[in-house]
């Protein structure tokens, strides 16, 4: 049953991906001139291509671990979301940011230290586009996001 739900959960996904790339309607967000720079291969430019799964109550946090381990775990995303805290860790800073509608925080995102002294300016509210490597998924906490960059 648990694999099932699993499979129905990477089948959601390849038919919102699939739709989501034949509707001309709807431009996908750039990738940003940083992630040219560094010469990454940015696997999604919009939490919107994780967040149908994520922030749906229903799906269960071994799915959700499952699914990032499988998919997303060492590749690099580009998203937007919402402060809810940001922290300094001594070498660098970690934001908490919201990206689903009913959360306080869905992902850890830990800054470059070449990113210290943006990051020393963002305050609680701000909504903010990051580039970064997914490293982990954690029951309770959301995706861990290391090595990013601030988009402008």
């Amino acid at each position: 049953m648990k694999f099932a739900k699993i499979g129905m959960v990477l089948l959601l996904i390849a038919v919102l991906v699939v739709s989501g790339c034949s509707d001309s309607e709807e431009s996908p967000e750039e990738v940003s001139e940083i992630a040219e720079d560094l010469g990454v291969d940015v696997m999604s430019t919009s939490f919107d291509d994780f967040g149908v799964v994520f922030c749906d109550p229903e799906t269960s946090q071994d799915e959700i671990a499952a699914l990032v381990d499988e998919e997303y775990k060492g590749n690099f995303v580009q998203w937007t979301g919402t402060i809810s805290a940001i922290t300094d860790n001594g070498n660098s800073y970690t934001a908490q940011i919201k990206h689903c509608p009913d959360s306080i925080s869905d992902a850890g995102v830990t800054f470059k230290p070449d990113q210290n002294e943006a990051a020393s300016q963002l305050i609680k509210g701000q909504e903010i586009t990051y580039l970064g490597r997914v490293t982990r998924y954690q029951k309770g906490v959301g995706f861990w996001v290391e090595e990013a960059s601030i988009v402008s």
